[in-house]
């Protein structure tokens, strides 16, 4: 064969083999090394992270702890974790990405862990993540989501290039580039569309109020065969207050609290009217309020909702000067003292990092005694007094306006039923029912609630802080839009 031949055979060779070995190279796992942390705890933390990636090799190709820490302190550059010194050790191992970390502790309670991955090639951050938990050994735990959310990143870092010959980048989900700050030399994370999904809302307060007003009602009737008797009461149109506050303990990221609350409702513009023997309207002057006093479990769930368990004290009074009206048509003042034990909860129907809206229920059971004057006018020896309430409405959030900031819209309704036995100076009046109805809005507000933030967000080519670092730029922290808390 003439060598002109051999040489042009030769070519056609290697451009058919030029695909495959190009294939081949792209569908190779990546290569990944667990790198230097920082912070708290570094080495416990790294072997931890570390150990998430063991369970996925096939995946990737996990280097060695042992294999980076020689190459390094061969290299010179040691435990360093900046550009230079892990683009001189990934070269060096032929290291797609390198995951380097920093945790440190939280102000109130626990760690927040923030892990970043970093391209072998040129150094640069295809990513950075961040966690909160209040113990280390919940690393373990977390393994499935930290693995989740890197791994993409893992799979977009630019494969291995050989000397054999030209080659491509993998087609893929496009990198947003950094955001360039004028006169800045870092970037930050693009801005977070408000639209995506909620994946940490702020916590509880530590010090939570409510403030609201609306309608309320009462009636008060002795039925007998469906029929109301003469004896009653009943006036659906008066103003209510109230205001409540609860102080929690929180724990659980802050996601739970358990504490002391207290609350008070006062009726405003209350007017009754009678009429006397002659048919001729009557004003009774009229009055009450509710106090209530106990312990409350609270939950405020990541994705956004509440929970509430509440237990302790019940005091409602409504008093009626009935004095000027015929004897069959007088009344007593009304009083009950007792437990109280009550739930109450929101489904949130729509749920973004900022702005949180649902339907809020609860319900509640009182066990409670009747006061001094009901006994002593329609029977001494009452049995027990249950009390059954239920509420429902709407609920909102808006943690883009203030961290804490809320309202609520609810329909409430309770009743007692009571029997009567006994002596009684006004007559025995048996079986009683006592509904009271409102219609309330409020304003509440969480004191100490976390700003909004999103604890997955990923910052492409963001500024990676550790304890010994300088803030760069205007001194963000790589993958909190908020900064350092």
């Amino acid at each position: 064969m003439r060598p002109w031949a051999a040489s042009g055979l030769l070519g056609v060779v290697a451009a058919l083999a030029a695909p495959t070995e190009l294939h081949a190279q792209q569908a190779r796992a990546p290569r990944v090394a667990v790198g230097p942390f920082t912070g708290e705890r570094s080495a416990i933390t790294r072997g931890m992270v570390a150990s998430v990636f063991s369970d996925h090799v096939g995946e990737i190709e996990l280097c060695a702890l042992g294999d980076y820490n020689s190459t390094a302190e061969r290299l010179g550059v040691g435990g360093g974790a900046d550009e230079a010194a892990v683009v001189a050790v990934a070269r060096e191992l032929r290291l797609e990405a390198v995951v380097t970390g920093f945790l440190e502790r939280r102000p109130n309670r626990g760690y927040r862990l923030q892990l970043k991955v970093m391209r072998g090639a040129d150094g640069t951050t295809a990513v950075t993540q961040s966690w909160e938990f209040d113990r280390i050994e919940e690393i373990s735990a977390l393994g499935t989501e930290i693995w989740d959310r890197l791994s993409p990143s893992l799979r977009q870092a630019p494969p291995r290039v050989t000397p054999a010959g030209p080659t491509r980048l993998p087609s893929g989900p496009a990198v947003t580039p950094p955001v360039r700050e004028p006169g800045s030399g870092s970037g930050r994370p693009p801005p977070a569309s408000d639209d995506e999904p909620v994946s940490d809302v702020p916590g509880l307060g530590f010090l939570q109020l409510r403030l609201g007003g609306g309608v309320a009602g009462r009636s008060w009737r002795i039925p007998v065969l469906g029929e109301r008797t003469t004896r009653g009461y009943e006036n659906n149109m008066f103003g209510e207050l109230q205001a409540a506050a609860a102080l929690l303990y929180r724990f659980n990221q802050q996601r739970m609290g358990f504490g002391a609350e207290a609350s008070i409702g006062v009726p405003v513009g209350l007017s009754s009217q009678g009429r006397d023997a002659a048919g001729q309207p009557v004003p009774l002057a009229s009055s009450g309020y509710e106090l209530m006093l106990g312990l409350t479990l609270a939950s405020r769930p990541a994705g956004g909702g509440m929970m509430r368990f509440s237990t302790g004290m019940v005091l409602q009074t409504f008093s009626i000067d009935t004095a000027r009206l015929p004897r069959e048509m007088q009344l007593a003042p009304t009083s009950y003292i007792g437990l109280r034990v009550a739930g109450e909860g929101m489904i949130p129907f729509y749920a973004r990092r900022d702005l949180d809206v649902g339907l809020l229920f609860g319900g509640e059971l009182r066990w409670v005694g009747v006061g001094a004057d009901l006994k002593e006018a329609f029977g001494d020896n009452p049995g027990t007094t249950f009390g059954l309430g239920a509420w429902f409405g709407l609920a909102t959030r808006l943690d883009r306006f203030a961290p804490g900031l809320g309202f609520r819209l609810t329909a409430e309704f309770v009743r007692y039923r009571t029997s009567y036995a006994g002596p009684a100076a006004l007559g025995t009046a048996s079986d009683v029912v006592d509904d009271y109805t409102r219609f309330v809005l409020a304003v509440t507000y969480d004191f100490g609630a976390d700003h909004p933030r999103r604890s997955d967000a990923a910052s492409a080519g963001s500024t990676f802080l550790g304890p010994s670092q300088p803030a760069r730029g205007r001194g963000a922290s790589g993958g909190d839009p908020y900064g350092p808390r």
